[in-house]
């Protein structure tokens, strides 16, 4: 028991204590840095269900409102579970919806498992829990939101400013919201310290949301979105607080009993790959790394090549493409990921991917195919099955009917991508996309048979563009689909991936899966992911996450080893891109040359660069001028302990002095660049020219 006859659960690393009348968190703290988590035990946030009635949609059935629970301790003293046998509302009365949680403590973290059984005659929607009603700002340390996004860490501030990102217009105080699955968690993060929470859920059944409230506002804003807290702790005799809230989304029916997924809290000390690290264990638990071929898995570099567009510029005939293909093999670039071929070209005529007559045969793409794959260079076909383009016939006189829905009976409707023509890039005539349902089995079968068309092309592997999101939509309502109504459409993700891999297992087994930007349990299905970086200040999470994953950057600029650098310093695949995916790779000379010492020197190093455990900046400190500088990562050996440094020079036009030390380390050092690849050696002491790199190593 604690104090006042709360209830507490503890560990080594943390210590919590829970409302015996409503099973709220009214204490957190950690016991690794004395951090009081939760503040003021008044501000404790105990569950809410949101459960709309006949013309009063938003009708919140609260926690604080209920009678106390039943409470069991289990676990020999690690557990407690709530239970309520039926829930009160103040505008239906007495509801036969029965809600029980339970909280797991283990050595690290709590864990926290809710199930709803809904017995009444409403669809109970929103799940609100856990909450940590009074995230307190630690003595002379802000607060920040990191969590994984598009292409690295996204950062946003929470105390004493907020950057909120949602729209004024739509809440009473500012907010923030961090999406599942791709963002699989989130942390709370100073510099020093921080508290996780995430969602270690592999099915992705429903909708997950970790929210941020500033209550009741900003003390000052400066703008609609972004203000400071109020730095007493109250605004004009309100209580001022940070609230952390999860929202889940299971759409219970009447007569439904839901497991929510389990949501996970643990505070950790260090910067945020500590916090990254409670993820990774996890991870560990369920992640297979899928079949690979050999040639991704090694050190290689892709060009991206596009053909064509909605807006017809027909740039290059099947026959001809073997000019790419002697390009690369000239410069050693692997592969070639091939955009535009198919017909109407990119973003059109979705999901068709039948060759363009007007490029082309059938039989003189796969005959380029073949012939550049006899050069060494491996092709791989830009592909999509996130949407339909609804301004074909395909899709009014058919696809129509597995496309996503949402409750009001609508498809959902993505706006498109404008191309080449001003026509279109002033967005008269874009073509609309419209979400798919991949949960519906007649559409995956669809897929699939589209699918097929890229093996039978004898293309080494696709790059599934999109393969991440379904823009913007999250649930599909259709009750003409084979699936329970709604249905989280990245669940879906996960069903078309194994159809596709049954397929490639049966027709083509090296065949390589490669996606954009996969969030975290898409890694399970492709063995690439692509996207793009243009700052400097980029958090490489997702390769902290995977030290091994195949990521893929795209390098676009003439001189662009500012970019080269950072896939040296994180492991990226080089993806050269002249005039935007447009080009030859004679086109930016001076890139690709620095693209090839980067390979060699990763080649040469690969213990360290390629087959080591990226670690981020942990284990090593890089100074310069005497302050921290932040452009370097480290790299853990593949088979010792030892470690290397990849520092970087950012600036077009000074050069740069650094010292470099590494923790805990009596070895001595040496240092290499791409251009001088041999080591010598070094006190840790370097001089890095403008926009380059070195790597030291310890001997």
């Amino acid at each position: 028991m604690g104090e006042g006859g709360s209830l507490r659960l503890d560990n080594d690393v943390l210590a919590a204590e829970f409302s015996a009348a409503n099973g709220a968190i009214t204490g957190l703290v950690s016991k690794q840095t004395g951090w009081r988590i939760h503040g003021r035990p008044t501000l404790a946030a105990p569950f809410r269900l949101m459960a709309p009635l006949p013309g009063r949609r938003h009708h919140m059935i609260e926690g604080a409102e209920q009678p106390p629970p039943e409470v069991a301790a289990g676990g020999s003293g690690r557990q407690l579970t709530f239970y309520w046998k039926t829930l009160r509302s103040r505008l239906a009365g007495e509801l036969a919806i029965s809600f029980r949680h339970t909280i797991t403590v283990d050595e690290t973290s709590l864990t926290f498992r809710a199930a709803v059984r809904n017995d009444s005659p409403y669809v109970i929607e929103n799940v609100s829990f856990p909450s940590v009603g009074d995230v307190a700002m630690p003595v002379g340390q802000e607060l920040s939101c990191m969590a994984p996004g598009y292409a690295g860490m996204v950062v946003s501030g929470l105390l004493p400013r907020f950057d909120g990102s949602e729209g004024y217009f739509g809440f009473d105080w500012p907010f923030k919201m961090v999406a599942y699955p791709n963002a699989p968690f989130a942390l709370v993060a100073s510099d020093r310290q921080g508290l996780y929470v995430g969602c270690h859920d592999t099915q992705a059944a429903q909708p997950v949301r970790f929210a941020f409230y500033l209550r009741p506002g900003f003390e000052t804003a400066f703008s609609i979105s972004s203000g400071l807290a109020s730095p007493t702790g109250s605004i004009d005799g309100r209580p001022s607080h940070l609230e952390l809230v999860v929202w889940q989304f299971p759409y219970a029916a009447p007569g439904e009993t839901i497991e929510l997924a389990p949501i996970v809290l643990a505070p950790y000390a260090g910067p945020w790959p500590k916090g990254a690290d409670i993820y990774k264990r996890w991870r560990r638990t369920w992640f297979r790394r899928p079949d690979t071929p050999a040639w991704a898995r090694d050190v290689h570099s892709w060009q991206q090549v596009h053909i064509n567009s909605p807006e017809d510029e027909l740039r290059c005939r099947y026959e001809d493409l073997t000019r790419y293909g002697k390009d690369c093999a000239r410069h050693g670039v692997a592969a070639i990921q091939l955009v535009g071929w198919n017909r109407g070209g990119q973003d059109r005529g979705n999901p068709s991917h039948d060759t363009d007559l007007r490029l082309g045969t059938w039989e003189q793409l796969r005959d380029a195919i073949r012939r550049i794959q006899e050069m060494g260079v491996e092709v791989v076909l830009f592909s999509k099955f996130t949407w339909a383009d609804r301004s074909q016939d395909w899709f009014r006189d058919e696809l129509v009917r597995y496309a996503s829905k949402d409750p009001y009976g609508d498809y959902h409707v993505y706006p498109g991508y404008r191309y080449q023509t001003p026509t279109q890039l002033a967005d008269l005539n874009t073509r609309r996309l419209v979400p798919m349902c991949p949960n519906c089995r007649a559409w995956r079968q669809i897929a699939s048979e589209e699918f097929r068309k890229t093996i039978a092309l004898g293309a080494a592997g696709m790059l599934y563009d999109e393969s991440q999101h379904h823009g913007g939509a999250f649930y599909c309502f259709d009750p003409a689909h084979d699936h329970r109504v709604p249905a989280h459409l990245y669940a879906g993700d996960a069903h078309l991936a194994e159809e596709f891999r049954q397929i490639a297992t049966r027709e083509n087994p090296e065949f390589l899966f490669a996606g954009e930007a996969c969030y975290d349990l898409q890694y399970r299905h492709y063995s690439v992911s692509y996207f793009r970086i243009s700052n400097p200040n980029h958090l490489a999470v997702q390769r902290y996450i995977d030290p091994q994953a195949g990521i893929m950057v795209a390098v676009t600029g003439f001189n662009d080893r500012a970019t080269l650098n950072q896939c040296l310093m994180h492991r990226y695949i080089i993806s050269y891109e002249p005039f935007n995916f447009k080009g030859r790779l004679d086109d930016f000379p001076r890139t690709v040359q620095y693209g090839k010492l980067i390979d060699a020197l990763r080649r040469r190093y690969r213990q360290f660069l390629w087959d080591g455990e990226y670690r981020d900046v942990l284990g090593a400190q890089v100074t310069a001028n005497g302050k921290p500088y932040p452009w370097y990562s480290v790299f853990r050996h593949a088979t010792d302990d030892s470690h290397a440094v990849v520092v970087a020079n950012h600036s077009t036009h000074e050069p740069l002095e650094v010292t470099v030390e590494l923790e805990r380390s009596g070895r001595s050092l040496a240092a290499a660049t791409p251009e001088a690849p041999d080591a010598r050696p070094t006190d840790g002491r370097l001089t890095l020219p403008p926009l380059t790199a070195a790597v030291v190593m310890e001997q």
